[in-house]
């Protein structure tokens, strides 16, 4: 199926993970830069189109789906590996999240709670759950990642502690793909 989707589309529903057969994130300043420009430079009555991206739904059969996702997918998410389009969706998933967390440290929101803060016309709350994590009730002990590494290894333990500041970090191993994915969390913050 080709079909143009939205970001918000996208996502709705969808956990994405990275398989392991696939590379770690790769992109340097120059896509970065690129990806960056071309969201500067676009009209405002106009979209930018991200490329072609491929999806494989997977089932708990598979063997694919991680037990902290099992929640999720009970709550109608649907698991996907991104077959192809990493790089792009996780620089949109970073950007988002620095967003919210430059928005976040602006005086004015300085004491707000993220559902009392707007970015756009979405609270931070809603941003951060459609886009970048959800907590599973009751008492949200369980994070679960909607964009991530299929398996537990250092590029999903650095996204999650060092990029999505996920607390009680542990050790990381630091990789050719977690310098990426930390070069580019500062390509935004700056």
């Amino acid at each position: 199926m080709n079909d143009l989707y939205s970001l918000s589309d996208l996502f709705q529903k969808r956990l994405f993970r990275i398989p392991d057969y696939q590379r770690g994130y790769a992109w340097q300043l120059d896509q970065l830069r690129d990806f960056w420009d071309d969201l500067n430079n676009l009209p405002k009555d106009r979209y930018h189109y991200t490329g072609l991206l491929s999806l494989k739904p997977l089932e708990p059969k598979d063997g694919h789906i991680r037990k902290d996702d099992l929640w999720m997918k009970d709550k109608g998410y649907k698991v996907c590996h991104v077959v192809d389009g990493q790089q792009r969706l996780m620089t949109i998933v970073i950007l988002l999240y620095d967003l919210v967390c430059f928005v976040r440290s602006l005086p004015e929101n300085s004491g707000k709670q993220d559902k009392d803060i707007l970015l756009g016309v979405e609270t931070l709350e809603s941003v951060i759950q459609q886009y970048i994590c959800q907590r599973r009730p009751p008492n949200g002990i369980i994070t679960t990642y909607l964009f991530g590494y299929e398996t537990d290894d250092p590029s999903d333990r650095y996204l999650r502690y060092r990029i999505f500041d996920e607390p009680n970090a542990v050790e990381i191993e630091e990789t050719y793909y977690t310098k990426n994915l930390k070069d580019a969390r500062d390509f935004f913050s700056s």
